[in-house]
């Protein structure tokens, strides 16, 4: 007989492949790039507005690479921070920002979905933007989906509760000047969202694209696993290496090992470290393009033609640790402070085999 955990876990996939069938189904090749933000949480510009550390960053990396490059925007979700503040006093104070949203929209490039500190802008009668809403998305890669959606839609807790917390934060949290705790402070938390979205994923052999826990995914892979799988790499790759390569690979090495040794040390949180969520083989159905509130920099997600990447936004000025690291190539932003930095990208179609054989 099947256990309540079963049963709810079965409501949950129904409920997400539901949400995945209404979905718009876009060609992912009707353009040339995509890239997907999500999590910027924009509020009104004061000392518990998240946005602000990174929001020059956010703006200078939209204007000047994505709006140049001709990228489509998807954001996917949770970009104002309604649970805190007026929809009006947000788009106030960053009109610059939304000014980039709008010559995105015009050129027919931007797609926005919902997330649950977001949520109320579904109740409005007349939104405050020109932008069409969206819950989630279908990318349809040659036959397969890549079913883009915020990720709260994966906890039913909130589900249930999204309306007290929104409450509890606006009348309590924001007079006190207490930062947002949500799902991205508690590891287990993020886990059980992570892992609910990988079994249905795998289980409908779908790439899902989510947010909400604001920690970066790609291919399943949490910073940990990500680490020690290239440190393994790398390992092989210096046993079958001769001559001047060796030098660098070694260094690289120690670079990673050193990045491993360091999120040990500051996270204490061990027991939800184990990131490849229980199954028999590796199924890279899940990523995560992370959030634009990080304390060193923003992380996103781009799609080219049949790659995926994962990527990593700084400012030099809070974060030099890239910058002097061997093994890492950031490319500076014209001649700002800002760099982009390609953590790691994949074939779609080598990540669909897998999903396909693997599954």
């Amino acid at each position: 007989m099947a256990n309540k955990n079963q049963i709810n876990t079965k409501a949950l996939y129904k409920k997400l492949d539901k949400l995945r069938e209404s979905s718009p189904t876009i060609d992912l090749a009707s353009k040339k790039r995509w890239v997907i933000f999500s999590d910027l949480h924009m509020g009104d510009g004061g000392s518990t507005d998240d946005f602000k550390r990174n929001s020059k960053l956010f703006a200078a990396a939209l204007k000047d690479h994505y709006l140049k490059g001709k990228f489509a925007l998807i954001l996917n979700g949770d970009v104002e921070e309604l649970q805190r503040f007026k929809v009006e006093k947000i788009m106030d104070k960053w009109r610059n920002v939304y000014d980039i949203f709008d010559t995105f929209h015009e050129q027919d490039n931007l797609f926005k979905t919902i997330g649950n500190h977001d949520l109320e802008l579904l109740l409005m009668k007349n939104l405050p933007f020109k932008y069409k809403l969206y819950e989630s998305l279908r990318l349809r890669f040659e036959g397969d989906d890549l079913f883009v959606f915020h990720g709260h839609q994966a906890s039913k807790k909130y589900q249930e509760h999204n309306e007290l917390i929104g409450f509890t934060l606006k009348y309590f949290a924001n007079p006190l000047g207490i930062k947002s705790y949500s799902v991205s402070h508690s590891s287990q938390k993020q886990y059980k969202i992570e892992k609910r979205v990988y079994g249905f994923s795998a289980f409908n052999k779908v790439v899902s694209i989510i947010g909400h826990t604001h920690r970066p995914l790609f291919e399943s892979l949490h910073k940990v696993d990500r680490l020690k799988y290239k440190i393994e790499q790398l390992c092989r790759d210096y046993a079958d290496t001769k001559g001047e390569k060796l030098e660098q690979l070694k260094e690289e090495i120690k670079a990673h090992k050193k990045e491993l040794k360091k999120y040990y040390r500051e996270n204490k949180d061990h027991n939800f470290q184990s990131y490849v969520y229980n199954t028999l083989f590796h199924i890279p159905c899940v990523f995560n393009s992370g959030c634009v509130v990080g304390k060193r920099g923003m992380t996103c997600l781009e799609i080219e033609g049949d790659k995926i990447r994962l990527v990593h936004w700084f400012d030099k000025k809070i974060s030099k640790k890239y910058l002097m690291q061997s093994g890492y190539k950031p490319e500076q932003l014209e001649d700002s402070d800002f760099y982009r930095l390609v953590i790691n990208e994949e074939s779609l179609h080598y990540i669909f085999t897998r999903i396909k054989f693997l599954a």
